[in-house]
């Protein structure tokens, strides 16, 4: 397989995983939103627990914020790596699967940890 088709079929197998980051950004544009608004809160906060639980709260929406941005930067990295495997002429794609992989298991645990911060939400301050 030449260069350009090699290039073509790196597009190809980019395709999924740059819907994929998009997808991810906009989770972590609605994640920086959320904490935001915790943040907000935590200044007019009525008292010591409730100040607590928003504490608690706004280090599991950084954590979420965090391992997003963290998956984010995997996908891009594993759309960088299919590009870089296609120009070189590389033949073992083992290690795009494994960055995607990764990615995959960071927002795993941002999606764990926002499930754990709504259920505080829901719950209120105790």
């Amino acid at each position: 397989m030449n260069t350009l088709e090699a290039v073509e079929r790196a597009i190809s197998l980019a395709l999924a995983p740059a819907f994929l980051l998009t997808a991810t950004m906009t989770a972590l544009n609605a994640l920086t939103t959320r904490l935001t608004r915790i943040l907000d809160r935590m200044v007019d906060a009525a008292g010591p627990s409730e100040r607590e639980w928003l504490d608690t709260r706004s280090r599991l929406a950084r954590r979420s914020v965090q391992f997003c941005a963290a998956s984010a930067f995997l996908v891009a990295l594993q759309i960088t790596l299919t590009f870089v495997g296609a120009l070189l002429g590389l033949r073992d794609g083992s290690w795009v699967a494994l960055v995607l992989i990764a990615a995959m298991a960071a927002f795993m645990a941002a999606m764990l940890s926002f499930v754990a911060e709504t259920i505080m939400a829901e719950r209120g301050p105790r």
